[in-house]
């Protein structure tokens, strides 16, 4: 898959997992779904979500095992595209904490160990 389509597949899974927290989160249907882009340099850090411009950052190199992209898209998208869900209802004081109670609380609704860290090998 090229870095395009993978763009694409990305964006479609984030508008769909953005949908289903729009579900749980009425509130949320008044914000855009992030935009997703990738980001090749990224080596321990799998994502990042850059809440005040409502876009996710994913690390390229990550994709490059199965294993790694179910993780990824199954995991890692969700827990970014959270990050922006508890930015966007709760604001600026769980922003500052990251991984706080309210994200927590965000992660266990949609069905995700709240858990800040993953344990992605990328072979350099």
């Amino acid at each position: 898959m090229d870095r395009k389509q993978l763009l694409k597949m990305l964006n479609s899974q984030a508008v769909m997992v953005w949908d289903s927290l729009c579900e749980i989160y009425p509130d949320l249907t008044k914000f855009d779904c992030p935009k997703v882009s990738l980001n090749g340099r990224f080596w321990r850090t799998a994502g990042i979500c850059l809440q005040e411009e409502n876009k996710i950052e994913l690390g390229t190199k990550f994709f490059g095992s199965p294993k790694n992209r179910d993780i990824m898209l199954n995991v890692i998208l969700p827990h970014e595209i959270i990050h922006q869900a508890d930015f966007d209802l709760f604001g600026e004081s769980e922003k500052n904490c990251g991984h706080g109670e309210k994200w927590c609380e965000i992660m266990v609704q949609y069905g995700l160990e709240p858990n800040p860290y993953h344990s992605m090998d990328v072979k350099r």
